[in-house]
């Protein structure tokens, strides 16, 4: 069985925090997609907050949840 990404919102390297699209400025949800889709290829299993650029610092956006092992679609490659 092969398995494959849909080039959804939720993929996409545009996708902002507060889920809204950093390319178009409009608010999206997990299952909108458009042409402009820039896939964000850093995101897999493996990632985590123990392992995000972002955690411990003030750049995280959910500092009173984020710990080591929980997975966040804020995730930034360390």
């Amino acid at each position: 069985m092969n398995l494959n990404s849909n080039n959804v919102c939720l993929n996409c390297e545009n996708l902002a925090v507060n889920s809204t699209c950093s390319k178009h400025n409009v608010e999206v949800s997990l299952d909108n997609y458009c042409d402009s889709h820039s896939f964000k290829k850093a995101l897999n299993r493996g990632s985590n907050c123990g392992n995000c650029s972002s955690f411990s610092t003030d750049r995280c956006p959910n500092p009173s949840i984020a710990s080591v092992g929980l997975l966040c679609f804020s995730w930034t490659k360390a």
